[in-house]
């Protein structure tokens, strides 16, 4: 069982624990050495690392995806937490828990699940209802639905995150039609709903969150292109233009090239579904940044967010 984890540890202490490796790379110092840097994290977080003596064996034995007895002396670069690693070998088996390494959403899965189920009942288009139910009348997708994380680093980076990230963008996707009269309410929540399905096969989850191989050399865009894809050529009869804008939400849900999307939104309800995205999961880093820095009035910058964040005071009590 852990006793050091990454958010609690601070500068200067000694750091004695198992980590799981999440990025290691070898470089050259100026003399013509090498030196190992990582990134090693819990549930809690990641933390920078570098080890710059006595590297020979740890590159022979650490790799992308392991867990690791990491020994040394947090310190500071440039601001940032640094671990100082000065011992680094594999973690014994029994010393591994889940628990320790992946958080879980802050929801009750059950429920967030039985309020999706209901607003894919609510989807009034038989052809739209009848892929969605392909999806989710299947037992083993909708368990793998609910526990998938919705990221691995960046926002709903836990257990039922993704669940929570569509059924949060639901709750807001819901009252567009009734405000702007021209967007297909169906169109709109069939798109919410499978925007990320593809994340279900991106992320490999058992006991650390991490990329599987399709999902670092494809993506979860390509691949959830595909399985709607797959379910559309298998209902009889579903419309051609339909079908088409359903997989554009698909490709163009991250809104720019840049972030990874092959396409851009070219109709308003591909561009609410972008907005509803990146909206929910903004939300989300906001959040968790207000979490990580109790007693802060502000944080340090934050990379994703492009800003320092203020914190407003909390409450009396």
């Amino acid at each position: 069982m852990k006793r050091q984890f990454v958010k609690d540890i601070k500068t200067g202490a000694q750091v004695d624990d198992v980590f799981y490796c999440s990025r290691r790379d070898v470089r050259e110092r100026r003399d013509g050495g090498a030196f190992l840097t990582l990134e090693l994290r819990d549930k809690t977080g990641f933390v920078a690392g570098i080890m710059w003596d006595r590297i020979d064996d740890a590159v022979k034995c650490v790799e992308i995806g392991s867990f690791y007895r990491v020994q040394g002396r947090m310190g500071d670069y440039q601001g940032k937490a640094q671990l100082n690693v000065n011992l680094i070998y594999p973690a014994d088996p029994t010393e591994i828990s889940r628990d320790d390494f992946i958080a879980a959403s802050r929801y009750d899965r059950g429920q967030l699940m039985t309020e999706l189920r209901g607003y894919v009942a609510a989807v009034k288009n038989r052809h739209l209802r009848a892929l969605l139910d392909a999806f989710f009348g299947d037992p083993d997708f909708a368990e793998k639905f609910s526990l998938a994380p919705g990221g691995a680093r960046v926002h709903h980076a836990y257990l039922g995150g993704l669940l929570e990230h569509t059924t949060l963008m639901c709750r807001l996707a819901r009252s567009f039609p009734e405000v702007y009269k021209e967007i297909d309410g169906d169109l709109l929540m069939t798109g919410v709903i499978l925007h990320d399905v593809g994340k279900v096969r991106e992320y490999v989850y058992d006991v650390a969150i991490d990329h599987s191989y399709d999902g670092r050399l494809l993506g979860h865009i390509t691949m959830g292109y595909q399985m709607v894809q797959d379910k559309l050529a298998a209902i009889k009869e579903f419309p051609v233009e339909l079908g088409r804008m359903l997989l554009h939400i698909i490709l163009a849900h991250h809104g720019q090239m840049e972030f990874g999307s092959p396409k851009t939104p070219k109709f308003a309800e591909a561009f609410i579904v972008y907005f509803l995205d990146n909206l929910d999961a903004r939300a989300a880093m906001f959040r968790e940044t207000v979490e990580k820095n109790p007693g802060a009035k502000w944080t340090d910058f934050q990379q994703y967010l492009e800003t320092n964040v203020y914190i407003k005071d909390q409450p009396a009590g």
